[in-house]
């Protein structure tokens, strides 16, 4: 017999707090049980202010990704405040217009796949890494320098005094 259990709000926080007491629950309202994850294919009744943030949600994706998207951080998972080229590019890729063809809303930018790893060069600060060397010298290398080293072309030269500093940094914090 097909589960007609109608799902809300409500029934789903009582399965939750079922499950915490170690009661028996129903959690058919979960993929394969997992709390974290909404079962496909189930009856569920929107109360009208879930139906007032799913229109909010679906205007404005900004508010969307800061109210309701968790990132994994150093601390857990947890929503984030975007920054402000990470609001570009989401309003960017969010722009739509209406295509006479399928008469439907369709994305401006099409066909876009965004690869973006962590420490990528996205965000860049300034500083300076000092090194002092056996005979006293001391060295002060902006970072932007081991920036512009691995995105450019710099002579032979150039490369071999730089690795030279960089492994002699790397010796100097080992001590």
């Amino acid at each position: 017999m097909a589960n007609t259990t109608i799902w809300n709000s409500v029934l789903v926080q009582q399965a939750l707090e079922k499950l915490r007491m170690g009661i028996f629950a129903d959690l058919s309202c979960f993929h394969n049980g997992d709390i974290e994850l909404k079962a496909g294919n189930i009856l569920y009744q929107l109360t009208p202010d879930e139906i007032d943030e799913f229109h909010k949600c679906s205007h404005d994706i900004i508010y969307f990704v800061e109210k309701h998207c968790r990132f994994l951080t150093d601390t857990g998972r947890k929503t984030v405040k975007l920054r402000d080229f990470q609001k570009e590019i989401l309003e960017d890729l969010a722009d739509e217009e209406y295509s006479d063809k399928i008469e439907e809303l369709i994305p401006k930018i099409r066909n876009l796949i965004m690869m973006q790893s962590r420490q990528s060069g996205k965000c860049f600060f300034s500083g300076n890494i000092t090194l002092l060397f056996p005979n006293n010298y001391i060295y002060v290398i902006p970072i932007s320098l081991f920036y512009y080293m691995s995105k450019h072309s710099l002579n032979f030269l150039e490369k071999i005094k730089i690795k030279l500093l960089i492994a002699y940094y790397k010796l100097s914090k080992n001590e």
